[in-house]
């Protein structure tokens, strides 16, 4: 190849970093290619007083960039996906490039505001109006107890990463809101050119604020990202052939066609960043699930959460085929055990060891309900990351004062951080129940509580459909009624699912559903019908 390409970018940290990790690409694909960079500022850059909101102009950050490609400065521009104009350009072609980063945004919290008992306010910094609306309605509930009735005041912030996370230090706000995907790729030394010493000084300076700091990972459920959050787009001129075929390669299909999808939801409320709107989609094997909330121009409050899957099994003949219905589930007695005789279950499901409170305060636990949080000695305390299993349990622990600093938000295991979580190795261990480890799992388990039915389990001979709480649940029934094998099961994502697949088969009638009352919403029974989370009616589409 002897023609040159010419690529363009912001030239921040973190848009130069994302030129680089194209670079990096590219050079995999075509060793040959003779690439040529150039970094300028946008206007966006260079107005750093004003929110971004109140800014005039759509594009800040990307239109005089846009505006060299056309000119024929450059062959190809990398952007930030988020930051382009919806309505597109005259003359200039979007692709979507490279894999997405995580989608969910972090909230950064001084530790020296975890002493702040009943304050009258908490001041948070963003520029975000999205951002602020949805955290006004989740903050309340998911910081602990003892800030229960403040105010929240936020606050604008402008600048790159480094100079936001500086003015929240040097001020007296409380919390810091940013996108999770910025802060993981500048942590990150998986790029050409990391080793440039901007890039080491800001990986040092990272470090040293998250050591000042405590975090929470928001949920996309209530806090979804702006639109194409984590994701780059390389803009091309729609004449130029050649640059669009060699970008074009570096383009993942699935994650295009869920940033255009987004991008087109918020484009019906006429986008910008003034608008109070998250929009997300998550591709995931069981279903693609759309989170969307926030308030449009026009005073409409969105609060959709919509599961998209094939959902194969008939509809019920009638309520008393399904089980379980509203109010039906067996009561359990729970008992909390003390730290003494808690103990560990290693991933194989084989070797058992105590676990000593000593041990169990440096370890990371994934909860799986209020009442498996470990019962420790007050002396002791905890070192390691909090993640519920759901948003119900998160609450529980917030309301008896504990930090949570993330969920899998009823997603299942899956979606627990892997081995690092900005930069620090992770250890999980899952507080559960005893009788829960004949349940694979990818890890070690601290039992917690035990549980004791007060009742007899019903009949479930007649049944027909089905929605498992828990594989252990579906293992005692099945036990008990073996007939029920072939008939139509349901339950949530993570090991429950796989657990039912290794029993039943992979020919088993089994639908996953990410939340029990969208399956009481597919079952086709008008007692069902209109079933609702939150403020919006549950959807099954194909």
């Amino acid at each position: 190849m002897s023609r040159v390409l010419k690529i363009g970018s912001r030239k921040s940290a973190l848009a130069r970093l994302q030129t680089y990790l194209v670079l990096g690409a590219l050079r995999k694909k075509f060793p040959d290619l003779i690439v040529e960079l150039h970094f300028r500022e946008a206007s966006g850059d260079q107005d750093l007083q004003t929110p971004l909101w109140k800014m005039g102009t759509r594009g800040v950050f990307t239109q005089d960039l846009t505006q060299d490609l056309v000119d024929g400065k450059v062959d190809l521009v990398i952007h930030s996906w988020k930051d382009l104009d919806l309505e597109g350009h005259p003359g200039a072609t979007v692709l979507g490039v490279l894999d997405r980063a995580d989608q969910r945004d972090v909230l950064l919290w001084k530790k020296t505001s975890l002493s702040k008992h009943s304050p009258s306010e908490l001041k948070i910094q963003t520029s975000s109006p999205r951002r602020e609306y949805n955290l006004k309605k989740f903050l309340p509930k998911s910081l602990p107890s003892r800030y229960k009735d403040a105010n929240l005041i936020f606050l604008p912030v402008r600048g790159n990463i480094q100079t936001r996370i500086r003015k929240w230090k040097e001020s007296d706000s409380d919390g810091f809101v940013l996108a999770k995907a910025a802060l993981d790729r500048l942590l990150s030394k998986n790029f050409l050119n990391s080793e440039e010493l901007e890039y080491q000084e800001i990986r040092k300076f990272l470090m040293g604020s998250l050591a000042e700091s405590v975090f929470q990972v928001l949920p996309l459920s209530l806090n979804p990202s702006a639109p194409a959050q984590g994701a780059v787009a390389a803009e091309v001129r729609s004449d130029d052939v050649w640059s669009k075929n060699i970008i074009e390669t570096l383009s993942n299909s699935v994650v295009v066609s869920a940033v255009e999808e987004e991008r087109k939801i918020l484009r019906k409320y006429g986008g910008g960043c003034h608008q109070k709107i998250g929009v997300s989609i998550l591709n995931r094997s069981y279903g693609r699930i759309l989170y969307q909330k926030g308030l449009t121009d026009s005073g409409q409050t969105l609060e959709v959460e919509e599961q998209f899957f094939d959902f194969s099994a008939r509809p019920a003949q009638s309520v008393g085929q399904c089980y379980p219905v509203p109010g039906e589930a067996i009561k359990q007695k729970r008992t909390p055990l003390s730290s003494q005789q808690g103990y560990v279950l290693t991933a194989d499901g084989k070797k058992e060891r105590t676990i000593l409170p000593e041990e169990l305060i440096h370890k990371d636990w994934l909860v799986t309900r209020g009442n498996a949080y470990p019962n420790l000695d007050p002396s002791l305390i905890h070192e390691g990351l909090v993640w519920t299993s759901g948003l119900k349990t998160w609450y529980q622990l917030a309301e008896r004062d504990i930090w949570v600093h993330g969920s899998l938000d009823a997603l299942g295991e899956e979606e627990l951080p892997k081995e690092f979580l900005f930069n620090k190795p992770i250890d999980f261990v899952k507080c559960t129940h005893v009788g829960s480890t004949e349940i694979a799992s990818g890890l070690e388990r601290v039992l917690t509580y035990q549980t004791e039915p007060l009742e007899d389990h019903p009949d479930l001979s007649d049944k027909t459909h089905f929605f498992w709480m828990s594989a252990s649940q579906f293992d005692k029934a099945l036990a008990l009624f073996p007939q029920i094998r072939d008939r139509f099961h349901s339950c949530g994502p993570g090991i429950t699912s796989s657990h039912i697949r290794k029993v039943l088969g992979e020919s088993a009638n089994l639908s996953i559903f990410i939340h029990y009352e969208s399956w009481l919403a597919s079952l086709g029974l008008k007692e069902f019908k209109g079933t609702k989370i939150g403020n919006q009616t549950k959807k099954n589409s194909t």
